[in-house]
């Protein structure tokens, strides 16, 4: 999910959703070291406490947290653990509330880290993570220019560090994680970084990371590590790989690793999401283990409504849905919910009900992002859908091609409109490309982009995206290149800013080769 956040142009990757928020978690390596007054230690309060951490058990990490006070007070690791917790806390619940409250709380913390002695290589790690950790809620809650000089100090305080204890692991992660935030920066914000000497790039980052997760892997004493690391790699991949395969290799790591982890439930249920594994999705949800107690984290009802939804099982999606809207404290998603469960009303015949839910839709949420500003245009506009085109999507999503294709080839030209037309192309390239048929997948694609460019919708753009992605896969870099550069010269309204990212990375892969 990568989408811009702030007028600055920095952006985030969150574990909210495709074309969705998504923020880069950061990460803490902890080994046994004396800093000055205060002291950096590992033992086993503090590695188990993290590693609930980043399951989202923050009650059972409190408690070992606790404990750790009791024993070693001046632990400053202690500091850095509970400012992990209402980092994540703040980012799922989306509560601006809650991010005010711990302000004087963030204070204290740094200020403890900041009397490490400058020979202890944590004193910048810790500080320059914990800059960007509230840089990322800073741009999200809309104060950029304070967002934007956390990142700038996060960057020096981290380069800095390298420079000074250049074998000090940690460094690497975290540097990759900058390195992919400062890539995916749109071009007509490439000024900014050259003011503030700040570079890098989604491939540089992303080797970065791929380099730390053979490190942790062969390494036992940094094993601990490579949860994190795998949940980088995949939310980047989540969102810029064009290769369906990666999901695939993606499912199997987590699988192989932890099972408790419901931060790596997350990333499986959307790489299946994403590549029309609907089944294993939703069997991946039953996997969750409801006996332990996880931090609230609501979008996983938002995502097993789509879930259900795309198997047409409306009255289990309106559940879902019902469950996010109801209690999720943030806005983002609220309004395609609303959508969504207007969508589930028209499927059942009632236009009645889903009328009533473009009315809440328009009350509720905010428009932050793309999913959430083309659910406000359908509401204002009352727009009541083509149901059958809707059915074709969802179970076109959800991996259900061969009923999709029923519903497509079903409806007469003669019967829709110029951009019912185009979208009913589109939606069958999308099912040839998902079942690597790529022949007809260009086919329509190529159909979409000519009785589509000129239409304010999504489909003629991302079709030229999508057409880069199956020429690079094939290895045909000079096609590649050329649609990816006609969908980053087209004009359109929906969702610009994730596809039109996208398409940059894409040209900057296929131009580097």
């Amino acid at each position: 999910m990568v989408i811009l956040i702030s007028k600055l142009g920095f952006f985030c990757i969150f574990t909210f959703s495709m074309n969705k928020y998504i923020t880069l978690f950061l990460i803490l390596f902890s080994i046994t070291t004396n800093c000055y007054s205060q002291v950096v230690l590992n033992n086993s309060n503090c590695r188990n406490a993290y590693e609930d951490i980043l399951s989202l058990k923050f009650k059972d990490a409190r408690i070992k947290i606790q404990s750790e006070k009791k024993s070693n007070p001046n632990n400053v690791f202690i500091d850095y653990l509970e400012n992990y917790i209402d980092f994540l806390t703040v980012t799922i619940s989306e509560d601006e509330n809650i991010f005010d409250s711990i302000e004087d709380a963030i204070q204290i913390r740094t200020n403890r880290i900041k009397k490490l002695d400058d020979t202890c290589r944590y004193k910048k790690y810790f500080l320059g993570n914990i800059n960007l950790q509230w840089a990322t809620v800073d741009l999200r809650f809309r104060n950029y220019a304070t967002g934007a000089i956390e990142i700038n100090r996060s960057y020096r305080l981290l380069i800095d560090n390298e420079k000074n204890f250049p074998q000090f692991f940690p460094n690497v992660i975290t540097l990759g994680v900058l390195h992919v935030i400062i890539g995916i920066v749109p071009d007509s914000y490439n000024w900014l970084l050259s003011l503030v000497s700040m570079s890098g790039s989604v491939e540089q980052g992303r080797d970065e990371l791929q380099l730390a997760l053979r490190k942790c892997s062969s390494t036992p004493h940094f094993k601990f590590l490579q949860n994190e690391i795998l949940f980088y790699l995949g939310m980047i991949d989540l969102n810029l790989s064009p290769d369906p395969e990666f999901a695939s290799n993606l499912i199997t790591k987590i699988e192989n690793i932890n099972h408790e982890s419901l931060l790596l439930s997350y990333l499986s249920i959307n790489a299946m999401m994403k590549n029309g594994k609907n089944e294993y999705a939703l069997r991946q949800f039953d996997s969750i283990d409801s006996s332990i107690e996880y931090y609230p984290f609501y979008y996983l009802n938002y995502l097993q409504g789509e879930c259900q939804l795309r198997k047409l099982n409306t009255t289990e999606a309106k559940k879902n849905y019902l469950v996010f809207t109801s209690n999720f404290s943030g806005t983002n998603y609220v309004k395609d919910a609303w959508r969504k469960i207007g969508w589930c009303s028209l499927i059942e015949g009632d236009t009645t009900s889903y009328l009533k839910s473009l009315k809440h839709l328009l009350e509720l949420g905010e428009l932050n992002i793309d999913a959430d500003k083309n659910a406000q245009e359908v509401a204002l506009k009352e727009i009541i859908p083509s149901v059958d085109l809707i059915k074709a999507r969802l179970l076109s999503d959800g991996g259900y091609y061969h009923m999709a294709d029923s519903v497509l080839y079903s409806l007469s030209d003669e019967s829709l409109s110029t951009l019912q037309i185009v979208e009913k192309n589109y939606r069958l390239g999308r099912i040839a490309h998902q079942t690597k048929d790529y022949e007809k997948a260009k086919k329509y694609y190529m159909i979409t982009i000519d009785k589509g460019r000129v239409l304010p919708q999504y489909f003629a753009a991302n079709s030229a995206l999508k057409l880069g992605n199956i020429y690079e896969l094939l290895n045909e870099s000079d096609n590649a290149k050329v649609y990816y550069e006609l969908c980053l010269d087209m004009d359109f309204e929906e969702y610009k800013n994730s596809i039109r990212g996208k398409a940059k990375q894409g040209l900057e892969r296929v131009t580097d080769n």
